[in-house]
């Protein structure tokens, strides 16, 4: 048991001098999804038709592959950081009293 106050406990713990770069990194995956994003929706508009081989033939062109792999890629860490955000903000850690 602890006699400090919890303000005694956080008073000279600092900042974590990681929030201004989650926040640009953030920023930056979100404008780096729109081009991405409407890429992905007009090439597919674009298809003949989406059946299975028309998709698995659009899928093995180098450019359409890279692109595919990009979206994903930026689309999942631009998650990862939007749940990081969530779970710091908002789910309090369940801590046994004693």
């Amino acid at each position: 048991m602890s006699l400090r106050s919890p303000l005694g406990r956080v008073l000279g713990s600092g900042s974590a001098k990681e929030g201004v770069r989650h926040w640009w990194v953030q920023r930056l995956t979100s404008v780096a999804l729109v081009p991405l994003a409407i890429w992905f929706v007009v090439s597919l508009l674009l298809l003949p038709s989406l059946d299975y081989p028309t998709l698995v033939a659009w899928m093995r062109e180098c450019s359409t592959a890279l692109a595919l792999v990009l979206l994903i890629l930026v689309a999942t860490w631009h998650s990862q950081l939007g749940m990081r955000v969530i779970v710091e903000d908002y789910v309090q850690p369940t801590v046994p009293r004693s």
